[in-house]
């Protein structure tokens, strides 16, 4: 009988853990936004931080799209939410420009030199000036 509790037991734990581990730490989140959420969300691809970023990515017929992501707290990698909205909640100036292709929103990684993309490194100091 304390055989069979501690074998339950233990399959329960397992499926817990393997539970856990597919659904707490995967890497990507969806989520869907009222409109208003979603424009609230949508001002923060301005901010440049090196913490966390939001990107607007896209749209489809019926649905516009961010990608909001950040360094994953437990591990290495990051945590990435793809944040979506029916285009039908959004202000009519901006469903002109998502079904004109032109992204109502710039993203800041957009903005920023491409050079600066490049790391920094010290000038060797065996060269002559």
């Amino acid at each position: 009988m304390k055989r069979k509790i501690m074998k339950r037991m233990t399959m329960t734990a397992a499926c817990m853990i393997v539970g856990f581990l597919i659904t707490g730490c995967a890497g990507t989140r969806i989520e869907q936004l009222s409109g208003s959420e979603f424009l609230k969300q949508a001002e923060q691809t301005n901010q440049i931080s090196s913490f966390n970023w939001t990107s607007y990515i896209g749209s489809s017929e019926q649905r516009a799209y961010l990608e909001y992501g950040y360094p994953a707290f437990i591990g290495k990698g990051m945590r990435v939410t793809l944040y979506w909205t029916p285009i039908s909640e959004l202000p009519s100036n901006i469903v002109t420009q998502i079904k004109a292709g032109i992204p109502p929103w710039k993203n800041w990684r957009d903005r920023v030199p491409k050079s600066a993309d490049k790391p920094y490194s010290l000038p060797d100091r065996d060269e002559k000036k």
